[in-house]
C-alpha cells in the first residue's frame, strides 16, 4: 500500500512565498538569526561565525555563506530541514496559509506577479541611487585626497611606488574606480578603493565595482597595441615597473572582476593584445580542495579553486587574450603564451 501526498500547487506556492521568508518562512522552519538578516552573522546551516547574510533579493529570502555557497529561501529552507521538495513546498504553504485546498484564483498570480515587478523596480531604483551616491562620495574623496608618496606603509610593505594615487587625512590610500559606458562611450568615476596602512581593503558601499578599473600607465602608452590586466594595485604596480614603465597595466582589483573589465579593455581597444597576468593562488587551491575531500565531498578540477588563474583564464577566452602568470624576479612575458 503507498501513502499518495496530497497535491501541491509548488508554482503557487513559491508565488505566494515571496515577500514572506525572513518574518514568517524562515521562522517556521527554525531558521533564526542573530541580527538583522542583512548584517554578516552565523551561518544557520554551517554555523561559521561572521559569514553568512541573508540579503532577500527581490523579496525571495536569497542568502550568502562563504562556506555553503547561495542560493534563495526555497534552497535555505529545504538545506535546512533536510527535506525533499514536496515536504519544503509544505512546510513553506503551511507558514503562510496556502494548504493544498486553497484554491489560488487568476486574481491572486497576477497580484502576486505585480508585486514581484514592484519589488524588482524598487530593488533597481534603490541600487542605481546607491551607486550615484557613492560616485559622488568618490569624486568628493578624490578631490579632497593628497598626492600619496612612496613612503605609505602598504606601499613600503609591498615595494611598490605610488603611481596616480591619492591619500586621505586618515592615511589611506584612495585608488580611483573608473567606468567606460559602451553606449555613450564615456569614462566617469564611479568609485575607489581605499587601503588602510595595515592592509586593509574597502570599496565605498553601494558603489559600482564590476567592469570598474584603474590605469596604471600614460593615455600615449596604449599606441603600443599591448595592454596588461591584472588584479590588485601591488601586482599592476610590479608588472607596470618590470615592464620599464612601457606598457598600461589596467587594475581590475580582484579575480571575478577580471572577465566584465577584459570585456570593456576589449570594446575601447579591440585590435589590441590584451594579456591577463593571473596571481597564483595554487597554495589556497590546494587547501579547498584538500577540506573537499576531507568533508567527503567530490572535489572539483584543481584550477577550479584557484580563482586567480581560473578567472584569468575564462578572462583571456572571453576577449580573444593571453594569459600569464608572471614570475617577479624575472618577469617576462612569453609572447607565444595563450
Amino acid at each position: 500500500m503507498t501513502d499518495k501526498r496530497t497535491p501541491l500547487d509548488f508554482e503557487a506556492i513559491r508565488a505566494a512565498a515571496v515577500g514572506n521568508y525572513v518574518s514568517t518562512i524562515f521562522p517556521a522552519a527554525g531558521i533564526s538569526f542573530s541580527k538583522p538578516a542583512h548584517q554578516h552573522q552565523s551561518c544557520p546551516m554551517c554555523g561559521g561565525d561572521d559569514r553568512f547574510r541573508c540579503d532577500d533579493k527581490r523579496g525571495e529570502g536569497t542568502w550568502i555563506c562563504s562556506q555553503c555557497g547561495a542560493g534563495n529561501g526555497f534552497m535555505l529552507v529545504q538545506q535546512y530541514t533536510d527535506l525533499d521538495v514536496y515536504e519544503t513546498n509544505k512546510l513553506i504553504a503551511g507558514a503562510i496559509g496556502l494548504d493544498a485546498t486553497s484554491e489560488v484564483t487568476d486574481e491572486q498570480r497576477t497580484q502576486w506577479q505585480s508585486q514581484q515587478v514592484e519589488r524588482e523596480a524598487a530593488e533597481k531604483a534603490e541600487k542605481r541611487q546607491a551607486r550615484i551616491d557613492a560616485a559622488s562620495r568618490a569624486q568628493s574623496m578624490w578631490d579632497n585626497a593628497k598626492p600619496t608618496t612612496d613612503d605609505h606603509l602598504y606601499l613600503l610593505r609591498k615595494g611598490v611606488s605610488a603611481i596616480g594615487l591619492r591619500q586621505d587625512t586618515n592615511d589611506n590610500l584612495i585608488i580611483p574606480m573608473h567606468y567606460y559606458n559602451t553606449d555613450t562611450k564615456q569614462t566617469t568615476l564611479v568609485n575607489v578603493q581605499t587601503i588602510a596602512p595595515d592592509s586593509e581593503k574597502l570599496f565605498l558601499k553601494g558603489g559600482l565595482v564590476s567592469g570598474a578599473y584603474f590605469t596604471i600607465g600614460s593615455a600615449a602608452m596604449f599606441s603600443g597595441g599591448v595592454i596588461l590586466i591584472c588584479e590588485g594595485y601591488a601586482t599592476g604596480a610590479t608588472v607596470f615597473d618590470a615592464m620599464s614603465y612601457s606598457l598600461p597595466v589596467i587594475v581590475a582589483f580582484n579575480a571575478h572582476n577580471l572577465i566584465p573589465v577584459a570585456q570593456s579593455i576589449r570594446a575601447q581597444y579591440p585590435d589590441h593584445r590584451i594579456i591577463i597576468c593571473a596571481d597564483d593562488d595554487s597554495a589556497t587551491a590546494i587547501k579547498m580542495r584538500d577540506k573537499d575531500i576531507a568533508d567527503g565531498k567530490e572535489p572539483k578540477l584543481l584550477v577550479e579553486y584557484n580563482a586567480g588563474i581560473h578567472k584569468a583564464q575564462q578572462a583571456a577566452i572571453n576577449v580573444a587574450g593571453e594569459v600569464v602568470t608572471p614570475s617577479f624576479d624575472t618577469l617576462e612575458i612569453d609572447k607565444d603564451a595563450a
